[in-house]
């Protein structure tokens, strides 16, 4: 199974945030109802692990205790708690309406520019 975002967890940290990991438990389940996975790696240790990885460095960093962690394409992206919708639904591309949140659209650099101010001047350009 290929997936794009992998989170590293232990039992320590299903415990830890046992609400938190109710909540991603059901988010994985809306998603596996339209084919987006997830994976998963349960982690008794540093070296479950990849090695040499962004999360692993955190790991030997930080301690066991960093887990959860949240890798999207190989990049730590969430660390410390389980992703939340909003982080599924952009980093996933998950459809509207799949999970509690939509996916935030990127802005539209036309939408950032300043209204032309010389007013209404029917089909002629602004100068």
């Amino acid at each position: 199974m290929d997936c794009k975002v992998i989170v590293y967890e232990s039992s320590e940290s299903k415990n830890r945030n046992a609400t938190d990991f109710k909540r991603f438990e059901n988010s994985l389940g809306k998603l596996s109802k339209i084919g987006l996975n997830v994976c998963r790696v349960m982690c008794s240790n540093a070296s479950a692990l990849p090695s040499g990885s962004e999360a692993s460095e955190l790991v030997v960093e930080k301690g066991m205790s960093i887990l959860p962690i949240t890798e999207y394409e190989e990049a730590v992206i969430f660390s410390g708690a389980y992703p939340d919708d909003q982080i599924l639904a952009d980093y996933l591309d998950v459809p509207d309406g799949t999970l509690s949140v939509d996916k935030q659209k990127p802005f539209n650099v036309n939408d950032l520019a300043p209204p032309c101010a010389c007013g209404d001047k029917g089909d002629r350009e602004c100068k």
